[in-house]
Parts: C-alpha cells; sequence; structure tokens
C-alpha cells in the first residue's frame, strides 16, 4: 500500500430511496425492498440521477440476517428494513441457522431483480454483507464485542456457517448476471477492535469468507470497501497493485475498464457507493489475498 496515501471512508451518500423517487419511478415504496419489478424501476432511477454505470442492489443491509432469521420490518424511523428486535439475547442461544432459500423471500426478489436487469444489458452491482454484520442483527452488537474475547470459537463457527451460505449467495448471484459484489463487514473494522483480535480472528474469518466466494465463483470480482481492505491489508491478509487510469473516469468506468481488461477478482482500497464520483488516487487498486 501506497504509505502517503489515505484512504479515509467519506462515509456511504444520502441513502437514494425517497418517496418521491419511487414516485417518479413508477414504484411503490415500500415495494422497493423487497419486490423485484419495483426495485428495477427505482434501482434504474438513482443509475439516471446520479448518472451512474452501475445499477446497485439491493436498498438495505438486512438481506442476508433476514435469511438467517432475523425478524425485519420496514422501520418508521430511517425508512428502511431493519431489525424490529433481536431474535437471540447472546451468540450461545444461537443453536443453529438455516441455509439461505433462495426460492422465496426478498434474497429470491433480489436475485429475480439482477437476473432481469442483466437481460436488459446492465452492469449489476450486489452488496453482500460479512458475517460479523450478519451476526449483528440476530444478537446485540455488544454480545459480539464480548464473544471476540470470551467465545472466540463460538464465534468461528458461526462465521464459518454463514460464509459457506455467503458463498453460496455469491454463486447464485453471479448465475442471475450480477458482475460486482460489494463487500464489507463494518461491525469489525479494523479501527474498531484491537490489531491483534483483528489479526487473529476477525481478519482471518474475513479471509475464509472471501477464499470462498472466490472459489465458489468463477469470474464475479469482490469489491471490499476501504474500510474493510485498509485493515486488511495491514494485516497482512493482502497485498495491493494500483491500477493507473485516466483521471477523467470516475470510479465507476475506472471499474468497469479495469474489470475488462485485466485479469482481477479482488479490488479494494474505494467506495463502491460513489462509483458516480471523481476517481480518486488516479487508479484502482487490484487486491492479491496472500
Amino acid at each position: 500500500m501506497d504509505d502517503e496515501l489515505s484512504f479515509e471512508c467519506l462515509g456511504e451518500p444520502d441513502r437514494p430511496i425517497t418517496e418521491e423517487l419511487c414516485s417518479n419511478a413508477g414504484a411503490r415504496y415500500a415495494a422497493v425492498f423487497g419486490q423485484a419489478e419495483d426495485m428495477i424501476k427505482a434501482a434504474l432511477e438513482v443509475k439516471r440521477l446520479n448518472h451512474d454505470e452501475w445499477v446497485k442492489l439491493p436498498f438495505c443491509v438486512t438481506i442476508e440476517a433476514e435469511g438467517f432469521g432475523a425478524e425485519v420490518e420496514l422501520s418508521p424511523l430511517y425508512g428502511v428494513p431493519a431489525v424490529t428486535h433481536f431474535r437471540y439475547e447472546t451468540i450461545d442461544e444461537i443453536d443453529t441457522l438455516p441455509q439461505l432459500d433462495f426460492t422465496s423471500g426478498r434474497v429470491k426478489e433480489v436475485l429475480r431483480a439482477a437476473s432481469i436487469l442483466h437481460g436488459q444489458g446492465e452492469k449489476i452491482m450486489l452488496n453482500i454483507e460479512g458475517p460479523f454484520t450478519v451476526l449483528g442483527q440476530l444478537v446485540p452488537s455488544k454480545q459480539i464485542y464480548k464473544g471476540l474475547y470470551r467465545k472466540k470459537e463460538r464465534l468461528r463457527e458461526l462465521s464459518e456457517i454463514i460464509g459457506n451460505e455467503l458463498a453460496r449467495y455469491a454463486r447464485e448471484a453471479e448465475e442471475h448476471g450480477v458482475d460486482l459484489l460489494s463487500y464489507a463487514d463494518p461491525t469489525v473494522a479494523s479501527d474498531l477492535i484491537s490489531p491483534k483480535i483483528y489479526q487473529e480472528l476477525c481478519g482471518e474469518i474475513s479471509y475464509e469468507v472471501l477464499k470462498k466466494i472466490e472459489a465458489a465463483t468463477e469470474h464475479i470480482v469482490i469489491h471490499l470497501c476501504n474500510k474493510t481492505s485498509v485493515g486488511f491489508e495491514k494485516a497482512g491478509f493482502c497485498t495491493s497493485e494500483k491500477i493507473l487510469l485516466p483521471r477523467e473516469l470516475n470510479y465507476g468506468e475506472a471499474l468497469q475498464k479495469v474489470m475488462q481488461e485485466n485479469d482481477i477478482r479482488f479490488i479494494g482500497h474505494g467506495c463502491i457507493q460513489r462509483s458516480y464520483c471523481p476517481l480518486c488516487n488516479g487508479g484502482v487498486y487490484k487486491l492479491t489475498l496472500k
């Protein structure tokens, strides 16, 4: 990693989904979170308004957790699907976790939307949450942080189950036409926990999950958010190589160019949510997992 470069996370842009946007797109607001046709209309409208290169799915971070049994409802406060109350009080209460069912529910609709958009020639980015963020919607986050010190093996066991299912989800996404996975696990970002715990547990689990996804898919590219990728490289789980590109490209254009011209599976040190923004640092960073 270039020592002089700073990959400060600017956070996601303001959430684009509003009732007005959905109305203009001919979509029903509540349905954009769980019905393929409405999801497509809203996603294409967001792309158009942002002058983006990518269609992005879905519009919430609860898809995987709901598939694992989280109780999710449309939040009147935030306007997006959110966990209403935790299914478990502690990680010890989690006896087992179900397999993700790709034939029903919102996960089916996300995949169906991707397939339709692919058929229309769109380039599709799918957001996928890491195992700790999934767990953080099944149990209170404080229980996870306690577990980092007291229940390491239980966290490993649960993360292995979740990781296997995320790899299956990635394979389904690829088969439904998704070009790029946006992977993040902000619950255990390296700046929230000690370097030792990150290297010995959280980073190692992330590494294993990413390798599972790579093995389960053939060509899909996995984009790590910069908060994830910087900590990941600092802990020694990957190396990065900067691919220089014309500065007149925006980040989304640069990603498509790199993906077309290079043998590449992992990208990092950037923000896919800002794909329509100017290219930062003059390039795209190819990651190689060790």
